[in-house]
C-alpha cells in the first residue's frame, strides 16, 4: 500500500516479479488490490490499515498491529516470507522490522544500504539515511555490514572508502577523522574517497553518516537525467535480522519488480547470516577466512 501510485504500481510490479520467478505475497487492502488489473493470481494477505508518510512512524507502528507494513513484517518473522519490500515510509518499515523481526546479533543500529548503479555490480552506499547523528564506531559497523552486502552481490574482495572532502589522510571533520582511525583495521578499507571518485567507481563500498549519505544520494537523484534513473534498486536495511528493502516512493512498476528480485537474490545469498559472521569475526573479517568468500562458497 506504500508509494505514490499504490496499489496500482506495486501490484503491477509484483506481477512482473512473479512472472520472472519470484513468489510474491501482497499485504494490504484486499478489495483495493483485487480491483487492480494485474492482481489476478497473486496471493494477498489482508491488512485493513496503512501508515501514511506524514505520520509518526514509530508510534503508528506500535499502535496499529493491523497496519500493512507490520503485518508484512510479521509474515517474515514467522518464516512465511523470506523478505519484505515496501515503497512506503522508511521509518515505518524500519520500526515494523525491528519490532517484529529484531536486529542481527551484535548490531547496535541498522543502516540503509543503497546500491548505486555504477560499475558491474553497483556501489554500496551506507548509511543512506538511517543514522543522522552517529559516533565513529557506527561507521565501522556500517562498513562491516556494507562489506557483507557487497559480498552477497558477488564482489569477492570489496574495497571500502570513507566519504570525505579530500582523499588525503587527516581530512574532514571530527567524525570522519576519528572514523578513519577505526576503519584502518577493517579489511578492504582504502582510505578517504571524494564524491567524484566514488561516482567513478573507485571503491565498492562508500561509508558515511546517514545525514551526509542521504544528501549525497538525493544530489545524485536530482542530477539524474530522469526522476527515477538512480538508484535503480531498493535500499536494504542492513542490520535487521531479515531481508528488508525500502523502495523509492516514486518507484515505477519495473523498479518494484527489481526490488522484489533483489530481495530474493540477497535472501538466497544469506545476507543476514553474512552480516552476523562479519560482526562476530571482528573488523578484519576475511583476512583469516572468517566471513570471506571461502566461508560462503
Amino acid at each position: 500500500m506504500g508509494g505514490d501510485d499504490a496499489p496500482a504500481v506495486t501490484v503491477a510490479g509484483a506481477r512482473a516479479a512473479q512472472e520472472a520467478g519470484v513468489r510474491v505475497v501482497l499485504v494490504g487492502d484486499r478489495e483495493r488490490i483485487a480491483a487492480q488489473p494485474d492482481a489476478h493470481g497473486l496471493r494477498v494477505v489482508h491488512a485493513a490499515e496503512s501508515i501514511g508518510m506524514g505520520e509518526d512512524a514509530a508510534l503508528a507502528v506500535r499502535q496499529r498491529r493491523g497496519a500493512s507494513v507490520r503485518v508484512a513484517a510479521g509474515l517474515v518473522a514467522r518464516g512465511e516470507a523470506a523478505g519484505l519490500v515496501s515503497a512506503g515510509s522508511t521509518g515505518a518499515t524500519l520500526a515494523a522490522a525491528l519490532l517484529e523481526v529484531g536486529r542481527v546479533r551484535g548490531v547496535r543500529r541498522p543502516v540503509i544500504g543503497a546500491l548505486l548503479p555504477l560499475g558491474k555490480r553497483g556501489i554500496v552506499l551506507a548509511d543512506a539515511g538511517a543514522g543522522m547523528d552517529v559516533q565513529p564506531e557506527a561507521l565501522r559497523e556500517s562498513a562491516c555490514m556494507a562489506r557483507a552486502y557487497a559480498r552477497a552481490l558477488g564482489v569477492r574482495r570489496p574495497t571500502i572508502g570513507l566519504l570525505n572532502v579530500g582523499a588525503e589522510p587527516g581530512k574532514g571533520n571530527e567524525l570522519t577523522r576519528a572514523a578513519a582511525e577505526l576503519l584502518a583495521s577493517v579489511e578492504g578499507f582504502t582510505g578517504n574517497v571524494e564524491p567524484a571518485a566514488a561516482l567513478r567507481g573507485a571503491v565498492d563500498v562508500v561509508v558515511t553518516d546517514g545525514f551526509t549519505g542521504n544528501v549525497f544520494l538525493k544530489t545524485i537523484e536530482a542530477l539524474a537525467p530522469t526522476p527515477n534513473a538512480t538508484p535503480d534498486s531498493a535500499a536494504v536495511l542492513l542490520g535487521v535480522a531479515a531481508v528488508v528493502l525500502v523502495a523509492h516512493g516514486a518507484a515505477d512498476a519495473a523498479q518494484i519488480a527489481g526490488a522484489l528480485r533483489m530481495a530474493q537474490e540477497v535472501a538466497s545469498a544469506g545476507l543476514c547470516e553474512r552480516i552476523a559472521v562479519e560482526l562476530s569475526a571482528g573488523p578484519s573479517a576475511g583476512r583469516a577466512g572468517m566471513g570471506g568468500e571461502a566461508a560462503w562458497a
